[in-house]
């Protein structure tokens, strides 16, 4: 995984920490084992945001693959082209909202109260039913 983020993914992530995506929860370089690393996810959102790069051809088979793998797992993907975040961040930005689903996710004191702490003692921990 990677550690540094590209100018297009840096404006990416300026935009889901921005609310109301804020509420949702992205994370960076999320494994879906034994497959794909998602450049973005909310979990709760079901949401996967991708920054393609300029070799990177939209509508490619590898992204149809790729993208049917996480709609089968509930997950829907939104993919933006590095060139489309870097000039037109607002549009990207209400792409993403509309995207969200319509009820605002749990707080996350809440969704910590259904989670056993882990074997190991770490911080994350198995849900509860």
């Amino acid at each position: 995984m990677r550690q540094t983020l590209t100018p297009a993914e840096a404006v990416l992530w300026t935009i889901l920490r921005t609310e109301p995506l804020g509420h949702w929860h992205f994370r960076r370089q999320v494994a879906f084992p034994p497959r794909y690393i998602a450049d973005f996810c909310s979990h709760a959102a079901r949401l996967v945001v991708e920054a393609d790069g300029e070799g990177h051809v939209l509508g490619h088979a590898r992204d149809n693959e790729r993208n049917a793998w996480f709609d089968g797992r509930g997950y829907r993907v939104a993919r933006f082209e590095n060139r489309q975040v870097l000039t037109e961040r607002d549009a990207a930005f209400r792409e993403l909202c509309a995207m969200l689903p319509e009820r605002k996710p749990p707080p996350r004191a809440a969704r910590s109260a259904r989670l056993s702490p882990s074997p190991q003692g770490g911080g994350s921990g198995t849900a509860l039913p």
